[in-house]
């Protein structure tokens, strides 16, 4: 089972927002305000997507050609949104979890002083060292 998957939307231009679509999953569709908010509502639209047929047992299509996808008005545009499908595949998988961590004391002290949160540092470091981008 894959992790990452990449799939075209098209985006339509309204007069007062965006609306969006996925021509790979038939009535998976959505609106915001704007291009870069319906990005990131299109992304968490397409992780609950492909987690859905996943439990379902269903198999997923594959990634249409964009030379294959009608555009009916000249100001659509396809767009590919990539989404880190894991915490998508179960409710529990955002669920924080208690890690203990061991510092030198003076680290410690000084993160103290800086006003660091070590835990959110610790959440971006574990990221980019597994390649992942923050999507949300």
């Amino acid at each position: 089972m894959k992790n990452h998957y990449v799939y075209p939307v098209v985006f339509e231009q309204a007069e007062n927002n965006v609306s969006f679509y996925f021509p790979d999953f038939p009535g998976t569709a959505g609106s915001d305000e704007n291009v870069v908010k319906g990005i990131d509502r299109a992304r968490d639209l397409l992780g609950h997507e492909i987690a859905r047929y996943e439990r379902q047992g269903k198999e997923l299509p594959t990634p249409s050609d964009p030379k294959d996808i009608e555009l009916y008005d000249s100001t659509d545009r396809i767009v590919f949104i990539d989404v880190w499908v894991p915490p998508y595949r179960d409710a529990e998988a955002n669920k924080a979890v208690k890690k203990t961590v061991t510092l030198p004391k003076w680290l410690n002290d000084a993160g103290d002083a800086a006003g660091l949160n070590f835990s959110q540092l610790l959440q971006t470091a574990v990221k980019q060292a597994l390649g992942i981008q923050d999507h949300r």
